[in-house]
């Protein structure tokens, strides 16, 4: 399932970066997403979960992620995550970019393709982009306080 959104920050470019760079802070404007910390043995790699109400079910994702960092300047996240207790699972490939439309804004536009395994594959797509919409719209909200403030 791919997902495109833009998020457009009333902040610098080089402002909007620098936050970005400290992924746990970044994962923290991530509703549901807890516990990211690096992995001292893998680096630009993160574990930490997420958690999730789809419907009527409920899933706590834990799984890990790694960071690569692009010469065009995007970011380039890939992990994967499970939640043995329901037999859920999560695929993703994230690509962040940063767009300085102004001096003073920046646009953030992301574009991911997940995949879903489990029971998470068994609900509906509608269902699954309603959700990730919701969690992409409180994300942008979340990084323009933590940005903008």
């Amino acid at each position: 399932m791919k997902f495109e959104h833009r998020i457009v920050v009333d902040a610098p470019i080089a402002k909007v970066a620098t936050f970005l760079e400290d992924i746990p802070a970044a994962a923290a404007c991530v509703p549901g997403v807890e516990n990211v910390t690096p992995d001292p043995a893998v680096p630009d790699t993160y574990n930490g979960h997420v958690r999730v109400r789809l419907g009527p079910l409920g899933f706590t994702v834990a799984g890990r992620a790694h960071l690569d960092r692009a010469d065009d300047g995007a970011w380039r996240l890939t992990g994967e995550g499970r939640d043995p207790r329901v037999g859920a699972g999560v695929t993703a490939t994230l690509e962040a970019r940063l767009e300085a439309t102004t001096v003073a804004r920046t646009a953030v536009a992301i574009v991911a393709d997940v995949q879903f395994s489990g029971r998470l594959s068994e609900l509906g797509q509608p269902l699954i982009r309603r959700k990730a919409d919701q969690m992409v719209e409180a994300f942008g909200a979340n990084l323009r306080r933590a940005v903008e403030g």
